[in-house]
């Protein structure tokens, strides 16, 4: 996945995404929705065929990439638990 920086601003950041599969996004957009630093996290996909999907997250403080970096870290260890769980039961 490819990612690069449409609009960069103190508080906000656009990102357009190199992926049409929101299957990343959606989780990513929902865990920065739970930092309550976020104002706005969303992804507009625009039209399928002409458009990529940009990923956009606006914060009341702080700096949106950090936002984004947290999120994508608690993320990951989310994963990697479940990971762990179900190798340790489905054998």
């Amino acid at each position: 996945m490819k990612l690069s920086i449409v609009v960069k601003e103190k508080d906000r950041i656009d990102l357009d995404v190199d992926q049409r599969d929101m299957t990343l996004l959606h989780p990513l957009v929902e865990e920065l929705l739970k930092d309550p630093n976020v104002k706005e996290a969303q992804y507009v996909l625009g039209h399928p065929e002409l458009d990529k999907p940009i990923l956009r997250v606006v914060v009341r403080s702080g700096k949106p990439e950090t936002a984004i970096k947290k999120a994508s870290k608690n993320l990951a260890e989310n994963f990697k638990e479940l990971r762990e769980k179900i190798e340790k039961e489905i054998k």
